[in-house]
């Protein structure tokens, strides 16, 4: 299963990577992110591999992220395997103007086990999970950069 999810933030392109690329604000807009556990690897580097638990509607969900190439601060992507499948992820950063950003998701998910029938049934959830995080992080770097201005 494919999506693309897209959102226009009010900040320069080097901020909204800055932030993106913060393990430190990733429960800011990851809000059910309970820890991001270091195993192997040159941190924030092409060939890093974290392992990160969720917890999801009372379940701890562990995820493990394999950064498989970085373009700073332009484009970055990684693999990231659970128990119901894989997720080739790519995020894109476009300058759209000195103040403004296009952040563009987009996700390529494989289901394994019983979650091959299942994924043909959350295709929603997923796409408004993506968008509901973009737009936390979208809050976070705008109420960032408002604050910066005062």
């Amino acid at each position: 299963m494919k999506t693309k999810t897209e959102v226009i933030i009010e900040a320069d392109r080097n901020t909204v990577w800055r932030l993106f690329n913060s393990p430190d604000e990733l429960h800011r807009w990851q809000p059910t992110l309970k820890s991001i556990t270091h195993r192997s690897g040159t941190p924030a580097e092409t060939g890093e591999i974290s392992e990160l638990v969720y917890v999801e509607k009372g379940r701890e969900v562990t995820i493990t992220q394999t950064m498989i190439e970085r373009r700073d601060p332009d484009f970055v992507a990684a693999v990231y395997v659970s128990r119901w499948g894989k997720a080739l992820m790519v995020n894109h950063f476009e300058v759209i103007d000195d103040n403004t950003t296009q952040w563009m998701a987009y996700a390529n998910h494989t289901f394994t086990g019983m979650m091959r029938l299942g994924g043909l049934f959350v295709g929603k959830s997923i796409r408004e999970r993506a968008a509901a995080d973009m737009n936390r992080f979208k809050l976070v770097v705008e109420t960032e950069v408002a604050e910066n201005r005062r």
